[in-house]
């Protein structure tokens, strides 16, 4: 009886060794597989922040691009510019006497709605030229959102 009992035990040797060695297996499958989702979630993450930037970045560039034209028929509508090949889109509109309103847009991709920026600006040469009015940002203009009372005459 003693001998089936050591035979027995000898016999029964490896199998705790491959049960812990399957146990540290599934462990590490586990902890990968969590590793590969918050990897998933920061790549998200970075694709919409690299979005946004180059939205805020081409908004920007499409405020200097709208202060370095010229423009003319200044008016209390929406007077809009686009560069197709710079995908730069510019509007102004006229405030009051002193004051005019420039908008930029910055596109965000995947059907949202685009990133737009507004800078309060003047007329750099008082007079009208025929080639027509050069305008000059005011100090401390940007604002990232619209300084109108009414929502709707935000946008073009």
């Amino acid at each position: 009886m003693l001998r089936s009992r050591i035979c027995l035990i000898r016999s029964q040797q490896g199998y705790s060794t491959i049960v812990m060695v399957m146990l540290l297996m599934l462990f590490g499958t586990l902890m990968l597989k969590g590793q590969s989702e918050q990897l998933l979630v920061q790549v998200k993450i970075y694709a919409d922040e690299r979005r946004y930037f180059c939205a805020y970045h081409q908004a920007l560039s499409s405020l200097s691009w709208a202060l370095s034209q010229r423009w003319t028929g200044l008016s209390s509508e929406w007077q809009c510019r686009k560069a197709e090949n710079h995908q730069l889109s510019s509007c102004i509109r006229q405030l009051n006497d002193t004051d005019i309103l420039v908008r930029g847009e910055g596109r965000m991709g995947n059907n949202q709605p685009p990133l737009v920026l507004f800078q309060l600006a003047g007329r750099f040469d008082g007079q009208l030229s025929p080639e027509g009015i050069k305008l000059q940002s005011f100090s401390r203009g940007k604002i990232d959102f619209c300084p109108l009372k009414v929502p709707a005459e935000c946008s073009p």
